[in-house]
């Protein structure tokens, strides 16, 4: 009788490393973001001084957070892009496995970025300000615009999360919520984050790329549907 217990025991931790992978990978990739995040902050500002490093340091995870945001919007909707098959390159469960990474690191910097904002006096946004649109002293446009946009991305993650349970296969066009929060997010980080020429550079150059992805896939529906369908599958 031991067999069978030893069998299901060592299934159950292979199963938890699988799932806890993406977890792991997803903390190094937001550390090592995190870090792009701060030099390309410091980079943009030079003049920046001691007093202001919270808002450095928020700045530069929410700059963090922006790049880990648009690679996992990129490998979302290369997942479902009709060029993939013709293109080649990695297969559908590596472009899920490093997506799922990616949302991983995309949650922990967006965190950090929101707490070291909120607590910041300098950054004049306050922990209303960053949880409720429109409340934020500094640009409250702006700003709830990007916390509607993270509103949005936690439904959509959601969605996947319950997908099979209470949705069943209509996860996925509640999933489609995550082009528009990222849209969102984009428009914050222009209106809000781009307070040098530089990072201007880096959100338009970024979101003109997106936006590419996204309309040409829009362009070919029936390649298209069948690659949702074989995904939604």
């Amino acid at each position: 009788m031991t067999a069978p217990v030893v069998t299901v025991a060592t299934d159950l931790d292979a199963g938890t490393g699988r799932r806890l992978r993406p977890v792991a990978t997803g903390v190094a990739v937001a550390v090592g973001a995190g870090t792009v995040g701060w030099i390309v902050s410091s980079w943009a500002d030079a003049s920046v001084s001691t007093a202001m490093l919270p808002w450095v340091l928020g700045r530069g995870l929410g700059i963090a957070a922006y790049l880990a945001l648009a690679a996992l919007t990129a490998t979302g909707l290369w997942l479902r892009h009709p060029l993939r098959a013709r293109v080649g390159g990695p297969s559908p469960s590596t472009l899920l496995w490093t997506h799922a990474a990616l949302a991983a690191a995309t949650l922990l910097l967006l965190t950090g970025h929101l707490v070291a904002l909120a607590v910041d006096p300098f950054a004049d946004v306050g922990w209303r300000g960053t949880l409720v649109p429109g409340l934020s002293h500094y640009r409250p446009y702006a700003v709830g615009l990007g916390v509607t946009g993270v509103y949005l991305g936690m439904i959509a993650a959601g969605s996947v999360v319950l997908a099979g349970r209470l949705v069943g296969r209509r996860w996925l066009p509640i999933h489609r919520l995550s082009s528009v929060a990222f849209g969102l997010v984009w428009l914050h980080a222009v209106l809000a984050g781009s307070d040098t020429s530089r990072l201007r550079w880096l959100y338009v150059g970024s979101g003109v790329a997106l936006g590419l992805l996204l309309l040409t896939r829009r362009l070919l529906p029936t390649a298209a549907a069948m690659s949702e369908s074989a995904v939604a599958e």
